[in-house]
């Protein structure tokens, strides 16, 4: 099947955790050039747009190979922007300029670490299904939700599970998963119709424990600087 896809990656400006959080580098190169080199090993350049607010961003993302289109409109980088707003506002910029695609792949820089033969697999396995809309990654969830409560005073429904339960071994739980922000994939007409990558037909696409950072405060900054010295990210299958 063809698996004709545009790729795009949203890096405004304005972070406040991090102030130029998107380009601020990561052993000498910025969090918006990670997601560009691996969306160029998985596809030709054209293919591969950068919606930013910035012209500075733009520039870099320009070095690094990546299209510019168009800048993103204001309403469009404040903190309260939907980023499936500012998916639907590139698929229909590209759709105005005779741009025709199968599927829409997001992917955000606050997430360096994700190998794009994983990303190709999730496309494949994506194409594969005729029944599935979408594909998004995710990551094993912890703690379990067993050990979840509302806020309140006292632990008062995590105590009781555990005098139900008694104190069980991580082994003995249910593997439970969650979004980890790495990438989403949607058939283009799928996204259209819904606006959004999560319906009943999304799949899930696992994973390792290294693609699961995700920047946004300092903190996440200096683990992954702490995961590249300890040579516990393969370079090699983030980029060709």
């Amino acid at each position: 099947m063809n698996k004709n896809i545009l790729w795009l990656i949203t890096a405004r400006s304005g972070s406040k955790g991090i102030p130029n959080k998107n380009i601020k580098e990561l052993n000498n190169t910025p969090l918006l050039g990670y997601k560009i080199k691996t969306a160029l090993a998985l596809s030709p350049a054209e293919n591969v747009w950068v919606s930013t607010d910035s012209v500075e961003y733009a520039n870099i993302a320009t070095e690094f190979g990546a299209k510019i289109p168009f800048l993103r409109p204001d309403e469009l980088a404040s903190d309260n922007a939907s980023s499936m707003d500012v998916v639907l506002h590139a698929m229909k910029y590209a759709e105005n300029i005779g741009k025709n695609y199968d599927f829409i792949g997001l992917l955000e820089p606050t997430s360096p670490f994700v190998y794009y033969e994983d990303i190709n697999d999730a496309l494949t396995k994506l194409a594969d299904n005729k029944n599935a809309n979408a594909i998004v990654a995710v990551k094993e969830s912890r703690p379990n939700t067993f050990f979840i409560q509302e806020e309140s005073q006292f632990l008062d429904t995590i105590s009781k599970r555990m005098a139900d339960g008694g104190s069980l071994g991580r082994q003995f739980f249910k593997k439970e998963i969650t979004p980890s922000g790495g990438f989403y994939i949607s058939r283009w007409n799928a996204f259209l119709e819904h606006k959004t990558f999560y319906t009943e037909k999304t799949l899930q696409f696992l994973v390792p424990e290294e693609s699961t950072l995700e920047i946004d405060e300092l903190v996440d900054f200096t683990w992954a600087e702490f995961l590249i010295k300890y040579n516990k990210i393969d370079f090699k299958r983030l980029f060709k």
